[in-house]
């Protein structure tokens, strides 16, 4: 924290009865013109500049709204960590200071910042809530944007606890672009403030039992969970439970899982990221955690069924009505057309243009096919020597013959926009892989029982296994190829009376190309297995495309 900052934090901490509010007339008109200046300087001197923007944001906040110096309580950087466009603009001195509170049920809603440009508009935003929650979570039974008409307009929000200023703090995102009128009207709301508490409930797991072992919970919406362990690796269990609700509203908002304990209280951590609240094979609700073997075998001694269950909520809504500019983030952005053929792509795709604002560079790329897939894992974007990482958007209403790729700029490559129009870029594709549709070859499974089995095949090239076996009634089958180029079998399917009917995808490793699908309720000794379509993988190929404007 700067010497400024702590200095204005300090003095509110020890004297914060006792704080004389300036003559805010008189000091807006005094900064108005300087504070146009420092943003402009900034651009080209973030470090430089950034005591000087957080000094006078602070003091628009004072004319705007109390408390005195509001800018100074926040540090956005860890809700902004995955969005460092955000975060720059901000350093940088974008974006529009909002600054308006509504204050209902010991409630307090908060918009301090927007920024509104060509490719986004994001709301930063602090909730203030009516209640101790020692930092668990809480949601919303909506929290929403809405135009001038009141329509309301998709997005999606992220927050976090501060503990040290007892608040959640927070952005709402979405894909809207504000229209060329430079100004909207718009209401930002939630409604309904739900408190969460995880709750545990006790089960006697097994954990060397590899059959399915099912709880009864009967309590908060929740019948029964099911859970079942698989060997995932040569020391890693994957332990998937399927939870069954008598509340089907619950089911859409929980987060339910195995928690495994050591004698001596500590959390047995997963080995990889958990994937909650899947849909299983029947549509159920389903859960896959992934430990260490030997520990959760032999080292757990308590287990819990643990799943997220609402405490307490206040009923009510909270609007704010915001009046969004978008002049000073116009002044900051450069769009280009292009018409680039992608020939090393199929399906008749093109680069058609880019728009370049100061929190992120959107890419646009057409293609005939319906959500044609672009075949490629890892984006980058090199401008003048400098590299950005991209994903691909799929946020907002998905355009079927549109694809966007967006990279968001970053504090160390925060880049002039203004001056991006003469220098080159490129767009560079890592990491490739192709799907393919499966042929009419099957595969032969044979004497199927509880006792695993292997067997070998090559399929189209490639040298595959195949492992299979019944489990509480249901076919587990497994694929796997050593060939590091085999993407892995998406899914296969079996014909009854030339019928398809689909396995069920259980689990899938993209690192390995390891494949696990079931088939419930099998009934029989014998199936024939088709592939309905699978990956390859060319990890080393490189595709670097020169962004020309064709205007």
């Amino acid at each position: 924290m700067n010497t400024v900052e702590s200095k204005v934090k300090n003095h509110m901490k020890n004297h914060s009865e006792h704080v004389e509010y300036p003559d805010f007339g008189k000091m807006f008109n005094s900064i108005q013109m300087d504070e146009l200046r420092v943003v402009d300087e900034i651009k080209h001197n973030s470090q430089r500049g950034k005591t000087k923007v957080a000094i006078v944001l602070g003091v628009s906040v004072a004319v705007m709204a109390t408390p005195v110096y509001a800018a100074f309580q926040y540090d956005w950087s860890d809700i902004l960590s995955h969005k460092s466009g955000i975060e720059s603009a901000l350093q940088a001195g974008y974006g529009q200071s909002i600054e308006q509170s509504v204050t209902a049920h010991g409630v307090t809603l908060t918009v301090h910042n927007a920024f509104v440009d060509d490719n986004r508009t994001v709301l930063l935003y602090t909730v203030r809530p009516g209640m101790e929650t020692d930092g668990k979570e809480i949601r919303y039974d909506q929290m929403v944007l809405k135009d001038s008409n009141g329509e309301p307009i998709e997005g999606h929000y992220s927050q976090k606890w501060n503990e040290e200023q007892g608040v959640y703090q927070g952005y709402f995102e979405t894909d809207w672009v504000m229209p060329k009128n430079h100004q909207s009207g718009l209401q930002f709301s939630i409604t309904g403030v739900r408190y969460l508490q995880d709750i545990q409930e006790d089960i006697t797991l097994d954990p060397q039992d590899t059959n399915t072992q099912k709880f009864n919970i009967q309590k908060d919406g929740i019948e029964a969970v099911e859970v079942q362990s698989f060997q995932h690796t040569e020391d890693q269990i994957m332990i998937r439970s399927n939870v069954t609700f008598t509340d089907k509203e619950l089911q859409e908002q929980t987060w339910a899982r195995i928690t495994a304990y050591d004698q001596n209280g500590n959390i047995i951590k997963e080995t990889e990221s958990p994937v909650y609240g899947t849909a299983g094979a029947t549509g159920a609700y389903s859960s896959m955690q992934i430990f260490n073997g030997q520990q959760f075998k032999e080292k757990a001694n308590r287990f819990t069924f643990t799943y997220t269950h609402e405490k307490e909520r206040i009923d009510g809504t909270w609007n704010l009505d915001l009046s969004l500019s978008q002049q000073q983030m116009r002044t900051g952005t450069v769009k280009k057309e292009m018409d680039i053929p992608l020939n090393s792509m199929g399906g008749e795709a093109s680069i058609r243009g880019i728009v370049v604002t100061p929190t992120q560079i959107r890419v646009t790329i057409n293609h005939q096919e319906d959500y044609f897939r672009i075949p490629y894992r890892t984006y980058q974007l090199e401008v003048d020597g400098k590299t950005m990482e991209g994903y691909v958007s799929l946020e907002g209403t998905v355009n079927p013959n549109q694809t966007e790729l967006r990279f968001e700029q970053t504090d160390s490559l925060l880049m002039d926009v203004g001056s991006l129009s003469n220098k080159p870029m490129t767009l560079i594709a890592k990491d490739r892989v192709d799907e393919h549709s499966g042929s009419q070859a099957s595969i032969r499974l044979t004497d199927i029982s509880t006792q695993p089995q292997t067997i070998a095949s090559d399929y189209e090239g490639f040298r595959l296994s195949w492992t299979y076996y019944l489990k509480d009634g249901n076919l587990y089958v497994e694929s796997f190829s050593p060939d590091t180029t085999f993407g892995g079998i998406n899914q296969s399917y079996f014909l009854e009376q030339g019928d398809k009917h689909y396995l069920a995808p259980l689990y899938f490793n993209d690192s390995d190309n390891k494949h696990t699908e079931v088939y419930k309720d099998f009934k029989g000794e014998n199936i024939d297995l088709y592939v309905w379509n699978y990956t390859t993988k060319k990890p080393d190929e490189e595709l670097r495309i020169p962004l020309t404007s064709n205007k």
